[in-house]
Formats: C-alpha cells, structure tokens, sequence
C-alpha cells in the first residue's frame, strides 16, 4: 500500500520513524539520481512524480529568472518598438495633414467645382424629367391647369397644322398681335431648350405690375399691358374659374369677360384686336374654325353669368381690383371675415396721400407724409391682424391685397405681414410663394418674359 504524502512534505522536520514509515517524503538529491536505474513500477512513478513536487534549485531560479529577463527584455523591445511604429505613424499623419494643408485651397476648389458639376447635372436631371409631362406646369407655376386650356391649345395647332409649337405662338403673334404665354410656352416647347433659372423667375414669367397671386396670364396683348387669364381664389381651384383681363397700363382694376379660354379668345378678337380690312377674312374663318372645333370635340364650356353669379354667392369683399375675395364664411357665426375698420373709399384717401408725396419737390416733407400714412394705416392692419387671431382670415387678406393694389413699394413689408399669415391659415401656400416672388420683382415693364432674361444674359456675355 502506498505512502500518503507528507503535508510538510520538504519542510517536515520529524525524524520519527514511524512517521516516515507513514508518509512519503521528497528525497534527496543524490538519492534521486541513484534511482535513475530503479526497474520497480512504484519507483518509477516516484521518480516521474517527484519532479512535479521538487523545489526548483538554484539553476532553476537563474534559469526562470533569466526568461523573465528576457521576456522583459522583449517586453521593452517590443514596447520600444511600438512606440517607434506610432511615432513614426504620428508623423506619417502630420505630414499628410500638412501636404492636404498646403494643398487644401487646390483641392478644395477643385472639389468645389466637381461637386458643383454635380449638382448642375443633378439638377438638369431632374428639369428634363419634369419636361415630359405636364407635371412641369405645377412644378414651376405652382397650379394645374383646366380642360379648355388644353383644348384650346389644340385648336390653335389645328390652324397650323403639321407645324411646331414654336411656329404656332408665331402665327398667332403675327396674326392676331396675340402672345400665346406662360404654360402655353411650355407646350410649345419654348421651355425644353431654355437656360434653368431660379423658381421665383418662373413665378414672375408675364405677371405684370398689378397681378395678385389669384391671376395667372395666358394671352397677352403684343406690347401693351392688355393681358387676360384665369382667375383661382384658391390654387387648387377646378369649380369656378374665371377668364379675367387687366390693362396694366390704366390701373389694378380686374373684370370678367369669359368661362373658358375660347371664350376669352373671342372677347379678345371683339374687344382688344385691332382688325384692318387685311385681317378681317382670317378672323372671320377663325371665329368658324373655333365654333367648329367645339362642336367636333364636343367641348363643355359653361356661360360666363352662371360662374359669375356662383362665384358672386362666395364673395365677401370687393378689394380695390374689384374681382373680390373668397374665403371660407359661415353666415350663422359669422366667422371667417369681418369688414375692415375702414371703408374702400377712406382707405384710397388714406392712399392717395402717396401720390400727393410723389409729387412733392421737398424731400423731407416726402418722408414725413409717407410716414405720416403708414401710421394712419397702422390700426387698420393691426385691426386686420387681431380678427385672424379670431379667424376672421378674410379681413386680413382684404387689407392686404388693397395695398398691394395700391402699388406702393413703402408698404411691402406691411403687404407681407398680411398676406403670408393669411395665405397660411386659408391653406393657400402656393399663393405665399407667388407673392414674395412678385414683390421682389416686382416690375411695371410689358417685357416680362424669362425668356428675355436669356436674351439679356447672353447679350451681356
């Protein structure tokens, strides 16, 4: 049976016999190597376990305690050497940073300049995607257009058949003085090969000096300021739109004279052409192609006094350009508009104040009276502004469009104040971005084309 191993094992210090009878001991180290030769099963399992219990000798501890120098020694080596690979990384990267420094305006304006590239292309991309429908007319005009727009404009190809769009708004110009404008253009294709401007250039595109956000022009009278086109109170508007006309040239006033742009184009040929004996036979076989047309396509067009009188029930102020305004009224609370403080008539003394400055040699007493009716206006507007806190949205649009009507550019910013919010809360947006792009140019010229902003462009180039 075999010894139990001593718990002191080499720290025993009994030389009782008994004792070591009992329990095995580690054995000396001249004892170990005259065992080397013991054949015993006993003594060589001893001899393999011995080892592992053994205190290591002094070769042993040089031994261990030359590895651990060693691995210290690599230890500090790599450590070394890790610190030199990052040194020499940092200043791998300062001088990268340095060589893009010293080359950063280089770069950088070459990046610019791709990236403006870019842009440009990204851009264009998306301007010749819109030209292959009619998603154009929205996207750049902010409104659709109606049926008869587009049945009119079939007509007008009918007359010059198998003829490009470009040479039918030339027939009708040398024809009939007659410009065919705005989304007319678009379907003639005047717009596909045009230099892409800003969108507040297409908002301003033939909207004379005297347009509200509610008029869009399609005809206009060559050079004059005679100009018709459709009427909306809201930008969405499909129920009740009118054909309106305005001569620049004599004021803001605005009157309906068609439902449709055959219509108009009728009245037009009655009222604004000037006809010569020369003309007279192409107008009279034009007014018969026109009725002719209609009946074939079987065209709907509804008289004008049954738009008007549904439009009339709608309408709860007459403003200054007396086509009035429609907003949403319940007659039973009587929210949606409240009339201003003032009447037409007091606010056009009120105005004409302007006028009296204008003419006025002394400058200082310009100023003072255009400051001195700014303050007279200043409790109607904040009238206005108190009844849309209580929803009354009409009032403030009234007032705001009177001033707009008045054409003074000292009431812009006053102009503004009343229209945005207004706009907004009758959830008419696109009318906001109309009017902000006409009063920051807003201009009393009859060439109101963008495509004369190209001509300029390229003649100053």
């Amino acid at each position: 049976m075999p010894k139990e191993d001593c718990k002191y094992w080499e720290k025993c210090y009994q030389k009782n016999v008994a004792h070591l009878e009992k329990y095995m001991h580690p054995p000396k180290e001249m004892e170990i190597e005259n065992s080397t030769e013991a054949t015993s099963e006993c003594g060589l399992l001893k001899e393999k376990e011995a080892p592992k219990r053994k205190t290591p000798t002094m070769e042993a501890k040089r031994q261990s305690s030359d590895d651990e120098s060693t691995d210290l020694t690599q230890k500090e080596c790599t450590s070394a050497s890790s610190n030199q690979t990052v040194s020499a990384e940092s200043k791998e990267i300062d001088t990268a940073e340095l060589r893009a420094e010293a080359l950063g305006n280089i770069a950088g304006k070459n990046y610019m300049e791709i990236l403006a590239k870019r842009i440009k292309f990204s851009v264009q991309a998306e301007y010749d995607e819109l030209l292959r429908s009619n998603e154009f007319i929205r996207h750049k005009f902010l409104v659709e257009m109606p049926p008869d727009f587009y049945a009119f404009w079939k007509f007008a190809c009918s007359l010059k058949k198998d003829s490009t769009g470009e040479q039918v708004l030339e027939y009708f110009e040398k024809q009939f003085q007659l410009l065919l404008v705005g989304p007319f253009e678009f379907l003639a294709g005047r717009f596909h090969k045009a230099t892409i401007r800003e969108p507040g250039d297409y908002l301003r595109h033939w909207r004379f000096f005297y347009d509200p956000p509610e008029f869009q022009t399609i005809f206009v009278r060559h050079d004059s300021g005679v100009h018709y086109g459709y009427w909306r109170d809201s930008p969405k508007e499909h129920d009740c739109l009118l054909m309106a006309r305005n001569d620049a040239a004599k004021g803001c006033k605005f009157e309906f004279i068609a439902g449709s742009a055959f219509d108009a184009f009728l009245h037009y040929l009655e009222k604004d052409f000037k006809s010569t004996p020369f003309t007279a036979a192409a107008v009279a076989a034009t007014r018969k192609a026109l009725q002719q047309f209609i009946s074939v396509n079987e065209i709907k067009i509804e008289k004008l006094e049954t738009l008007r009188k549904r439009r009339n029930a709608k309408v709860v102020a007459k403003t200054l350009h007396e086509a009035g305004i429609v907003v949403p009224y319940d007659g039973k609370t009587q929210v949606g508009y409240r009339p201003l403080t003032v009447s037409d008539g007091e606010l056009k003394k009120i105005l004409d104040f302007f006028v009296k400055a204008g003419a006025s040699d002394d400058s200082g007493d310009n100023e003072e009276v255009k400051a001195a009716v700014i303050q007279k206006l200043q409790p109607v507007a904040t009238a206005a502004n108190i009844a849309m806190d209580e929803c009354d949205f009409g009032t403030a649009l009234e007032l705001g469009i009177d001033l707009f009507c008045s054409g003074r550019q000292e009431l812009n910013s006053l102009v503004q104040s009343l229209l945005v919010p207004a706009y907004s809360l009758l959830s008419r947006p696109q009318f906001i971005a109309i009017s902000k792009a006409h009063m920051e140019q807003r201009r009393k010229s009859h060439k109101l084309s963008i495509f004369e902003l190209d001509n300029t462009s390229k003649g100053s180039n």
